[in-house]
């Protein structure tokens, strides 16, 4: 039933617009799966810095499309077509945008720290979504963004990385303007003070 209607509207919009579309929404599949993959171990210094970017890159980029669409093929849309262009278009390229800050914190230069921290533990870990929870939650006090940050992580990691009396972790990030990217963490000992 479902394919006798896909069927029918690509019979209906044309073969060759109905490839477009389906490479359209392959490649915004595609997009939003490498996007996610860069995000991880990376930090925002401002979490809403990714909202604000996606709706700047969203609404100047639909403004663009929207006037080369108008100065190209004017004979080709009516005023009802053009708010649809912009809202949708705007909607697409801003939620692609959404993880530019992550990825100006990976490929913008930037500096590697090093430092002691404090560190916490909670059971059970951050959420993984719908597959559950990690093991365990490693909380780590951030001294570049000055925040709690919160890792996924287990009790084998635990055991075989914290001896007894570690009261600390060692970081080692990558820093710029946007945020902190973790390059890795194990435990330490406090400094020994004089």
């Amino acid at each position: 039933m479902a394919l006798e209607s896909v069927i029918k509207e690509i019979k209906r919009i044309g073969f060759k617009d109905g490839l477009v579309a389906i490479f359209l929404i392959v490649a915004t599949f595609a997009v939003m799966t490498f996007w996610s993959e860069l995000s991880r171990d990376i930090y925002l210094a401002d979490a809403m810095d990714s909202f604000r970017m996606g709706a700047i890159v969203g609404l100047s980029s639909a403004a663009i499309i929207t006037l080369l669409a108008v100065l190209f093929f004017p004979h080709r849309l009516t005023l009802r077509q053009l708010p649809k262009l912009f809202g949708s278009t705007a909607f697409l390229i801003g939620i692609l945008s959404i993880q530019l800050p992550s990825a100006l914190v990976r490929y913008l230069p930037h500096e590697r720290i090093q430092y002691l921290t404090e560190y916490d533990i909670s059971f059970p870990g951050p959420s993984r979504g719908k597959s559950g929870h990690c093991e365990m939650g490693l909380w780590l006090k951030d001294r570049h963004l000055n925040r709690w940050i919160q890792f996924c992580s287990s009790r084998a990691w635990l055991k075989a990385n914290c001896e007894r009396g570690k009261d600390r972790i060692e970081v080692v990030e990558d820093v710029n303007r946007y945020g902190v990217k973790i390059v890795n963490y194990w435990c330490a000992w406090s400094p020994i003070k004089k």
